[in-house]
């Protein structure tokens, strides 16, 4: 996909959108309501018309959008399918009947054959003459799969397919559905608003955020290299510290941070190179909770001003001598009162700095580390 473009009237909702996936890769769109991830699923689809940009699959050009041509395969002729947020089931219809309904041009055997492997691969093989409200929301979300799966598409569109669904199935289920995808070797793109899903199912995630693509990258690349400090915080939990460039490196109320090479010693030990800014430029620093340790040894000490209660752990809001505030995850038997101070061990070596360029970038081609990346757009 080329640089789509989306909109209503005066309105763009998708604003010059690129990226690729390969065969068997499945994609995500994240972000908040409203920033366009489900129109361009849609236009993907060929549901909404673009005003520009082209999309290609398996090498097929499905549409162009140019000053000197217009070009659009209809929907029905994209190879796509489709699971829809409510799943669209036919309630008087069985499962197994569900699975078989877009396979009305293959024979009776093979349509019989197609429907018992996708049975067999959803695991809903003794369920195959219930009707979906016989079956539980998770093995309707199945019974949904199998159905867009069957036709064997080119390409697999889930329309936030999680969302009716309680927390701790729908991420059992995320998991199990990325696995029907790679077993299937099925190419597909998800649309969600939550970070767990995405990252539990997709290779490839892209942050968007009106209209735009700000990061496209896989689940690991975007917790700990966010692009910007919009796709920091909201991507993870962390807080943003401020700093400043002194002789190479950074100076913050946590300690000296100094930049960390891809190199390491002959005893395994990494190295570390100066930061190319001037001294005194501002710099923004991202902290993880995971960055800080609650170490009873420590001289460094913080005020804890808030927690939250996670089962294994606590969430810790941290105040510092200097009135900048961090999170830290403590184990739950560290039972600390809000107004304490903990002994703290900051470890530096993966925190992220952003300078005044990073924060003002509204697009990943507009941020300096886009060019290291590979193939992504």
């Amino acid at each position: 996909m080329q640089n789509l473009i989306v909109g209503y009237d005066d309105t763009i909702v998708v604003n010059g959108l690129s990226l690729m996936l390969e065969q068997g890769e499945i994609g995500c769109f994240l972000g908040y309501s409203g920033c366009g991830k489900t129109t361009a699923l849609r236009a993907i689809a060929g549901l909404e018309q673009s005003r520009g940009g082209t999309i290609y699959l398996n090498n097929q050009r499905l549409t162009e959008k140019t000053a000197r041509q217009s070009f659009a395969v209809a929907p029905a002729k994209r190879g796509m399918g489709m699971v829809f947020q409510d799943y669209a089931l036919f309630g008087h219809l069985s499962v197994a009947k569900n699975i078989a309904f877009g396979l009305n041009k293959w024979s009776a055997a093979d349509k019989k054959a197609r429907v018992a492997e996708m049975l067999s691969l959803v695991e809903l093989t003794e369920h195959a003459d219930k009707r979906p409200n016989e079956l539980s929301g998770g093995q309707q979300q199945r019974v949904a799969l199998a159905r867009a799966l069957a036709p064997k598409p080119k390409l697999l569109l889930l329309d936030e397919p999680f969302s009716n669904l309680d927390v701790v199935l729908r991420e059992s289920l995320a998991m199990n559905v990325r696995d029907i995808l790679k077993r299937t070797n099925t190419t597909a793109i998800l649309v969600t608003h939550d970070q767990n899903e995405a990252f539990a199912l997709a290779d490839k995630v892209g942050v968007m955020d009106k209209g735009r693509l700000v990061q496209w990258a896989r689940p690991s690349e975007l917790y700990h290299e966010p692009v910007s400090p919009f796709v920091a915080e909201f991507v993870g939990e962390g807080a943003m510290i401020d700093g400043i460039i002194k002789e190479g490196h950074v100076e913050t109320a946590l300690g000296n941070i100094y930049r960390r090479m891809e190199v390491y010693d002959e005893s395994g030990q990494p190295q570390y190179c100066e930061y190319d800014y001037p001294n005194g430029t501002p710099i923004k620093v991202l902290v993880r909770p995971d960055d800080i340790i609650h170490d009873d040894d420590s001289t460094q000490t913080a005020l804890v001003i808030g927690r939250v209660f996670r089962g294994a752990n606590y969430l810790y809001r941290l105040q510092l001598d200097d009135g900048q505030t961090v999170l830290s995850l403590v184990a739950s038997h560290h039972n600390h009162a809000i107004g304490s101070h903990i002994g703290i061990l900051p470890l530096l070596e993966h925190v992220v700095v952003f300078d005044e360029k990073d924060i003002n970038a509204t697009t990943w081609s507009e941020y300096d580390r886009s060019s290291r990346m590979d193939k992504e757009v």
